[in-house]
């Protein structure tokens, strides 16, 4: 069986996504969200990221179906005020800031935080930043179950807007683990899994190659990957290192 899914982790204004989408045919897109907030030594303007998200949006719009379209923390402080007062934003552009939140308003029901599958056997949760078994019990009463469902949910109350906002110690916060727009690879290496999911995460940015474990991976890493129908994880665009990058 040659089905496959396609994910795009981390773009930040690059534009490796558009060769990917060439690069097959796939029963599903799976963006990972952090679409905004260039780094400034890759050269990419905010004004370029800008153009870039608008295209990306473009695609959803053509198979909504077909495309899903996750947030990340660099996404969710232009979506939604609230979460924006409570964590701040790394790279924040204010400049970028009214046109992306107009957008985020007219697209909303494009994004979601998760988006989970039943592939070749095995069961697969795709978020942002993961989902460490701390987070997790420390908002249980909140988020119930870990499913798409109800993690999604998250977007559509102040308390769940609260919950994504918390920031992890390794990435200079107040809790010891961050939530799944926040938790750093190092957290997700530590955390005990989530019985019988297997996770696909973005986020810690990787500097020569993804991280790949029996319990997740984490793609950042300036690529597209294919899911193949097997269980294989495999770049679909040159995976280069940070340093020929810049």
């Amino acid at each position: 069986m040659n089905k496959k899914i396609l994910i795009i982790p981390d773009v930040h204004g690059r534009t490796f996504w558009e060769s990917a989408l060439k690069s097959g045919d796939y029963e599903k897109i799976v963006f990972l969200g952090d679409y905004t907030d260039p780094y400034e030594m890759e050269g990419i303007t905010n004004r370029e990221a800008l153009m870039n998200f608008k295209s990306i949006i473009a695609i959803k719009q053509q198979d909504p179906e077909k495309v899903v379209l996750l947030l990340g923390n660099h996404d969710l402080h232009y979506y939604s005020g609230y979460y924006y007062e409570l964590a701040g934003g790394v790279r924040y552009d204010p400049i970028s800031a009214v046109p992306l939140q107009r957008l985020f308003t007219k697209y909303h029901s494009f994004f979601q935080l998760a988006w989970e599958t039943d592939w070749g056997g095995k069961h697969y949760l795709f978020s942002h930043a993961g989902i460490t078994q701390s987070w997790l019990k420390r908002n249980m009463e909140l988020i119930r179950k870990p499913d798409a469902r109800h993690l999604n949910r998250l977007l559509r109350s102040n308390e769940g807007l609260e919950s994504l906002a918390q920031v992890g110690e390794m990435r200079w916060g107040d809790y010891p683990s961050g939530s799944m727009v926040w938790a750093d690879v190092e957290e997700m290496l530590v955390s005990n899994p989530i019985p019988d999911i297997y996770q696909i995460v973005g986020h810690s940015m990787q500097f020569d190659g993804p991280i790949i474990t029996d319990k997740f991976a984490c793609l950042d890493c300036r690529a597209a990957f294919s899911l193949d129908y097997k269980g294989n994880i495999s770049p679909v665009t040159e995976l280069t290192s940070y340093e020929d990058c810049i």
